[in-house]
């Protein structure tokens, strides 16, 4: 692409906002819909005519008339619908309240030219036409006064035009309030309604430095110091108009800024504290249109803005945006062209951009940067170029590649469109295979014994090829079979190739043996083990899936395993709770830090009284809480400690309660001295029973034993007291 080319498409980026065509004159559509009946002229003052003035000037009517042009239409639709005799107020009393309106409305429009400190003239630049207009033609009136909701229609004009009038700032503030983070259609129209502001507020201020141009040359400053800078702190220095601006600027987060060519004052918009916290109430998808804002036009002269990693960081950025966003006609675009851009100029370079060195090279910083553009696990445009062009670079020490020398300009808009026809997947890496779904209830005698079958065959050899074809739920009834007579081997063995060397803390299969321990069994008060398509993903050439373990509506399990191509499920990613007979804690003393935390403990768990969130504690910690609750006679607290599930006589909280003396057992904080806990084995109910020793301080209580034992039981939330043990 020419320079003069290049130059021109980022000249029509930078204004991108003025996007209706210049020779739109709403004026003329007005008259032809008010011809029969034009609407009395409203005294405007006149305007100089000038380029930058009447480019200002569209852009302002532009965006206005968009609504207004659609309002007349639909009134005008609407109104051959009405009796024209059926009114649901009189003439006068609408006419009167448009008046009401107009005069609201100038009262407003004051308000914010004060805000910005403008004046007449430029401060009719920003805010010349608007939704109110619509206020003065006949045809909308007509039809307003024959519908039965004049007020309605009419204040839903006001508060449009309102809303065309606000500040950025007060946009910024507006959108704090009432958050759109659920919203993507709503943010998108508000950052594009934001964007134009702020792009015509720049217009405008750029116009005043330009107009007080001999002021701002005639003021020396420094010459280590950036004149833009030292401007926007010594506003007193120059003429009231552009003290004015410097003054109020910053509130819409613009400043001054020198150009990093040219060396000339112009304003820029900067991601102020306040901007900055605009992304998190906005919807995620829309946050790169804000940066977009901050940084465009990123080139200038052909030569890149920002450094070439920042560059890259912004592609990836946008990428992401433009993957998901809905594909709006204001901003989307506007993204997609700095996208494509970028994207070749990193690339492809241009005559200003050296890409290879003497030796035909590919210089250091481009091959990093190339290289990041291709690292993604998932599909996406910029992986879907730059990974051949980075595996061919790299295979000819960064001189050459085909793909490369193919690429064209617009390939990349391609890839996008067959990302978002969800085919780019598919083009990358192939048909993603469909799988058989499978959902075994439990128990189940029959998939028992096919486990079992599986399992002999395979402990044979491990020859692999046994488990080829075999459904993702049968591999996970493997691997707990295993686990439940004991054989680590096996289990490891049915691992993916690559689990050793998954990260640092990868088991080699001689250190997998050694660390085992038996687990609780992967279906304990299991309901049933599925396996849908729908719990399938892929990462680059690699498939992944998982079997989830439910407990009726819940999922109590899930495990995760990878595909190969030779069309073997392997366990990838596999955690067994170990057995609750392993808990054991040595004697520890009971000490001021054991019973501050304990208190602090029973002060936040007696709010909730959720089990659950005692899930991690040692059982100790448990028995500790129930003690301390009952020495205060807290029973409500105590009743949530206690072992209420398989094989408990359960009991009614009511019951607990009122005979909380019953169920408490001696407690007092200097009765006991140390403590400890010992698991036991399984018993013949599937419970798993453990006792907690306190030591008792016979010298200030020598009536009790040496020792208290006090019976608990595990659950799935931890431990937990048995006072059935009592009876």
């Amino acid at each position: 692409m020419s320079n003069d080319h290049f130059e021109k498409r980022m000249e029509f980026l930078k204004k991108s906002y003025e996007r209706i065509p210049s020779t739109f004159d709403p004026e003329e559509v007005f008259k032809k819909i008010d011809a029969e009946h034009p609407p009395a002229p409203v005294e405007q003052k006149p305007v100089k005519k000038g380029g930058f003035r009447q480019r200002i000037t569209v852009l302002a009517v532009s965006v206005a008339s968009v609504f207004i042009i659609g309002f007349i239409a639909n009134d005008v639709l609407d109104g051959n619908n009405q009796n024209p005799n059926e009114e649901n107020l009189e003439s006068g009393e609408i006419d009167a309240y448009i008046e009401e309106l107009k005069q609201q409305f100038e009262v407003e429009k004051e308000k914010r030219r004060e805000m910005l400190q403008l004046d007449e003239e430029h401060f009719r630049m920003y805010a010349q036409s608007n939704s109110i207009s619509i206020l003065d033609h006949k045809t909308f009136i007509q039809s307003v006064k024959q519908d039965g909701n004049a007020n309605e229609r009419l204040q839903e004009v006001y508060n449009r035009a309102i809303e065309e009038l606000k500040t950025p700032a007060e946009m910024i503030q507006d959108v704090k309030r009432n958050p759109l983070r659920e919203d993507e259609e709503a943010s998108i129209a508000f950052l594009n309604s934001y964007r134009e502001k702020v792009k015509r507020l720049q217009a405008i201020y750029d116009q005043i430095v330009e107009e007080n141009k001999t002021a701002i040359d005639a003021y020396e400053v420094d010459p280590s110091a950036d004149k833009a800078d030292v401007m926007m702190t010594s506003k007193n220095s120059f003429p009231e108009p552009l003290q004015n601006i410097i003054n109020t600027m910053k509130e819409q987060s613009i400043r001054l800024t020198t150009e990093k060519y040219t060396g000339d004052i112009k304003s820029s918009f900067y991601l102020s504290r306040s901007v900055d916290e605009l992304p998190s109430n906005l919807h995620h998808f829309t946050n790169a249109y804000m940066n977009m804002l901050a940084d465009e036009p990123y080139l200038y002269a052909g030569v890149l803005n920002d450094t070439v990693p920042k560059t890259v960081g912004t592609l990836q950025t946008m990428e992401e945006t433009l993957m998901h966003v809905q594909e709006d006609p204001s901003l989307y675009p506007v993204m997609k062209s700095y996208f494509i851009t970028l994207f070749n100029h990193i690339v492809k370079g241009n005559e200003k951009t050296k890409l290879f060195d003497a030796d035909g090279r590919l210089l250091p910083e481009y091959q990093e940067a190339w290289t990041n553009l291709s690292y993604s696990g998932n599909a996406t445009p910029l992986t879907y170029l730059m990974r051949p062009i980075v595996k061919e670079m790299k295979a000819s020490d960064w001189q050459q590649s085909e793909h490369w020398d193919s690429l064209n300009y617009n390939d990349l808009e391609e890839a996008l469109v067959l990302y978002r026809e969800g085919v780019l997947e598919e083009y990358m890496y192939g048909e993603m295979p469909v799988f058989e779904e499978k959902t075994v209830v439990l128990p189940n005698e029959a998939f028992d014994q096919e486990v079992k079958e599986l399992y002999s065959a395979f402990k044979k050899s491990y020859d692999k090829s046994v488990l080829k074809g075999i459904s993702p739920v049968h591999i996970v009834g493997i691997f707990n079979y295993a686990n439940e007579v004991e054989d680590p081997k096996t289990m490891y063995r049915l691992f993916n190739e690559n689990y050793g060397d998954m990260s640092e803390t990868g088991f080699s299969e001689e250190q997998y043996i050694d660390f085992y321990r038996k687990g609780l069994s992967l279906f304990r008060n299991a309901t049933d083990i599925k396996f849908t398509n729908e719990n399938i993903n892929r990462y680059e050439h690699a498939i992944y899936g998982f079997v989830t373990i439910n407990n009726g509506a819940e999922v109590k399990n899930s495990v995760h395993l990878t595909y190969g191509e030779d069309d073997i499920w392997k366990i990838r990613d596999m955690y067994l709770e170990k057995l609750p007979s392993y808990e054991q804690s040595p004697e520890i003393p009971i000490d001021e830090m054991t019973l501050k935390h304990m208190k602090e403990l029973y002060e936040t768990f007696k709010e909730s009284k959720n089990p659950a969130n005692l899930y991690g504690e040692v059982a100790l910690t448990i028995m500790s809480l129930y003690l301390y609750a009952g020495s205060l006679q807290d029973y409500e607290t105590q009743y949530a400690l206690i072992y209420q599930e398989f094989g408990a006589d359960l009991i009614e909280k009511s019951t607990f309660v009122e005979n909380g003396d019953r169920y408490k057992f001696p407690y007092a904080e200097d009765m006991y001295t140390s403590m400890s806990f010992k698991g036991l084995e399984e018993d013949q109910d599937g419970n798993w029973p453990g006792v907690a020793t306190f030591t008792v301080n016979q010298e200030k209580y020598p009536k009790l034993p040496a020792a208290q034992q006090f019976h608990m039981l595990w659950t799935d939330d931890g431990w937990r007291v048995n006072v059935n043990h009592l009876k």
